[in-house]
């Protein structure tokens, strides 16, 4: 099984939120192209963007959630955040097409790499398990905080939630769905990368080189710079393959790994390009979101008198931050242990067992830590900001600040009436 293949049933369900604008050839699991799809998604993006510049330019009292004036302009920041951050994704998704495609044949042929040259079968039958699996997990948990967000304000409030809840919750669900996107094209790169650290960590170059292997290394080959994926098929061909001495070499390994090393690099740069706009709006939505449940905990608790409603109102604004604060959470995670790896990999490099005395040995392993230092892993949000574990510490510290001006707008409000 292939990673397009892996990915079939995701596939529909970025068909049906606008992500994707291919559909899959299940004959050769290729995408091929198709006009009805992105004439779909033409139309939402159309649409999204003709509501939200009606909702930004009519005093609309449907979609409203709060009598409070400075209430009504934080619940009106959160929607047209929220509405943005949908029409963004959807965007992005058509305009960057082509990277999703390139993303996926590419790692076709790292994966081709991996089985030809390093003998080792990239498992793709278990990565769409725990993928399907992680997506039934993320989906529950937003359906669970939604229906009890709206269960709990249809009790404990006299407006008309029910319609501003509806306009929230589609947007919000294709947000995820951007997110889960992401969180799967990077776990596709950490897996390979996960498989190299375990291949690197088993090569041995104390051996001395075989006669057969100082006349490999005599005749310069592609294997030394691969650039293409003509080379590629060229170093792997089926008459290379006949070759056991000189594939099992510990330092033809090497190489191979710095290749394939160069190749997962060179995919997470697609990966910033395909989804660094989506990064950034998503992220900067989900801290609008989060200051904004803060704000209302501060409102609940200041009028708070130990009733049911007061308890339901404050687990509602707690439970509503709940899908926001996990998509940073999980994001930020999965893009710090995906960079993390090429540390790992140049402290196992430097753990190797090497051959002093051999030159051709201490170059190879020297070029290779030249590599990870110039070739580091970074994952951004269109390059405004780097995404890991500082991340959150950011948001705490902003949503703390925000928060403190808007307390202080509500108790001028407060002293003014």
């Amino acid at each position: 099984m292939n990673i397009v293949e892996s990915i079939a049933v995701l596939q529909t369900v970025y068909q049906f939120a606008n992500l994707s604008p291919w559909i899959l050839d299940k004959k050769t699991w290729s995408f091929s192209q198709s006009r009805v799809l992105e004439v779909y998604t033409t139309i939402v993006v159309i649409g999204s963007s003709a509501l939200m510049l009606y909702s930004l330019f009519t005093d609309d009292i449907l979609v409203k959630a709060s009598d409070n004036e400075i209430g009504q302009t934080v619940d009106s920041i959160q929607m047209v955040g929220i509405r943005m951050a949908h029409i963004a994704s959807v965007l992005e998704s058509l305009l960057r097409k082509n990277d999703q495609r390139k993303f996926y044949d590419e790692v076709k042929e790292i994966d081709r790499m991996f089985e030809s040259s390093l003998g080792i079968t990239i498992n793709n039958h278990l990565f769409r398990r725990k993928t399907v699996n992680r997506g039934v997990a993320m989906f529950l948990i937003y359906m669970l905080s939604e229906f009890f967000i709206l269960a709990s304000k249809l009790i404990t409030t006299k407006h008309n939630f029910f319609l501003f809840w509806m306009f929230y919750l589609l947007p919000m669900l294709i947000c995820g769905i951007r997110y889960f996107q992401m969180f799967t094209s990077i776990l596709i790169i950490k897996e390979r990368l996960n498989e190299l650290i375990a291949v690197l960590d088993e090569v041995n170059l104390t051996a001395e080189s075989s006669d057969e292997m100082q006349d490999y290394l005599k005749n310069p080959t592609p294997m030394r710079t691969i650039t293409t994926q003509n080379h590629c098929r060229n170093i792997f061909s089926p008459k290379r393959q006949q070759e056991p001495n000189i594939e099992n070499s510990p330092l033809i390994k090497l190489v191979v790994i710095r290749n394939i090393y160069d190749r997962l690099h060179s995919q997470s740069v697609v990966v910033n390009h395909c989804f660094g706009v989506s990064m950034l709006i998503n992220v900067g939505n989900d801290f609008i979101s989060i200051t904004s449940n803060c704000y209302w905990i501060f409102i609940n608790f200041k009028d708070f008198s130990s009733t049911v409603i007061d308890f339901l109102q404050i687990a509602c604004s707690a439970i509503w931050s709940v899908p926001h604060l996990l998509n940073v959470l999980v994001l930020a995670f999965i893009c710090e242990r995906t960079v993390h790896t090429s540390v790992d990999m140049a402290l196992i490099l430097h753990r190797i067992n090497s051959n002093f005395n051999n030159d051709k040995y201490g170059s190879a392993v020297t070029q290779f830590s030249l590599q990870l230092l110039h070739q580091k892993l970074s994952l951004t949000a269109a390059g405004f900001f780097t995404i890991d574990s500082t991340l959150l510490y950011t948001i705490v510290g902003a949503t703390t600040t925000y928060l403190i001006i808007l307390i202080q707008f509500h108790l001028n409000e407060m002293k003014a009436i």
